[in-house]
């Protein structure tokens, strides 16, 4: 069944009579009745009765109108919803991240964008790298915040902007007034991380591994901010970004420097849609001095 013959039905349906359902369509009444002839070959059935000189849809006829209008209003609904994609400045931007942005990142950037376009709509979801990650591969997400890079031909990956780690210690350690610390002189105390899987996790294994070092935290919680937690209460000293100061928490450097390197990342084999994109330019534009101010203020 064409569209045309379902809107040349319906019209026929409520009209009750060729010439008038012809002339309401724009149409010929040949036309008219060939389109009718067609849809009533390919249900098998007649699909009106006459009755003094109009005609009136008959059971089969009812059956036919009453699934075409609902037909007709997925297809209007399918076209608003394309419509909406394809403004860049109204629509839905699903956005995954690192669990660790949620608290500074995520919300600045969204409230920047939201003054430049209030009618955007924003469906976050923080977790581990490898949620993230999964989530842009299966087209849970529009675009993510993602650290490190995932190295995935389909993922493309832009750095941002890059945080520098340090040696969170609580108050008091021995660590604590160092200018300068290395993994050898961390070897005597505890160390706390974040689970393997989340990308801090992975850039902590990776500058210890360059060391020659195997690192065994006695904890690995999910969230950055229960990795300070312990930090502070003295369980273990931990690789943290170095943000503002926080209490009970001294930040000692890192002899050898580590980053944490931030990306916006895509999957190149799923479509975007005009508002992600729109999104993605912005950020890519704005975000990294944005960010360095934020994280400097």
């Amino acid at each position: 069944m064409r569209i045309e013959e379902i809107d040349h039905f319906r019209a026929l349906a409520a009209e009750g009579h060729p010439a008038l359902a012809a002339e309401t369509l724009g149409i010929s009444q040949s036309t008219l009745s060939r389109s009718i002839a067609r849809l009533e070959a390919e249900a098998g059935v007649e699909l009106f009765d006459r009755r003094r000189g109009h005609l009136e849809l008959n059971q089969y006829g009812e059956i036919l109108l009453a699934h075409a209008v609902r037909a007709e209003a997925e297809l209007e609904n399918a076209m608003a919803r394309i419509e909406a994609l394809r403004d860049p400045s109204a629509g839905t931007v699903s956005l995954a991240y690192v669990s660790s942005f949620g608290g500074w990142l995520i919300p600045r950037v969204v409230r920047e964008y939201r003054e430049l376009f209030p009618e955007i709509r924003f469906v976050l979801n923080g977790g581990t790298a490898d949620t993230v990650l999964d989530a842009l591969r299966e087209g849970a997400a529009d675009l993510a915040f993602l650290s490190p890079d995932p190295r995935d031909a389909d993922i493309e990956w832009q750095p941002l902007t890059a945080e520098r780690l340090v040696l969170g210690v609580p108050e008091g350690h021995p660590l604590a007034g160092r200018e300068g610390v290395t993994v050898a002189d961390l070897e005597p105390y505890d160390l706390v991380a974040l689970r393997t899987g989340s990308g801090l996790r992975h850039i902590a294994d990776a500058y210890f591994a360059a060391h020659g070092v195997v690192m065994a935290p006695v904890v690995e919680v999910t969230e950055l901010a229960t990795l300070r937690g312990l930090v502070r209460d003295g369980v273990g000293a931990a690789l943290i970004p170095d943000t503002p100061s926080e209490p009970g928490i001294v930040a000692v450097p890192l002899a050898d420097e580590a980053t944490r390197v931030i990306g916006l990342a895509r999957n190149r084999t799923r479509s975007e849609s005009a508002a992600a994109a729109q999104f993605a330019k912005f950020v890519r534009e704005e975000l990294g001095p944005f960010v360095s101010g934020a994280q400097n203020s």
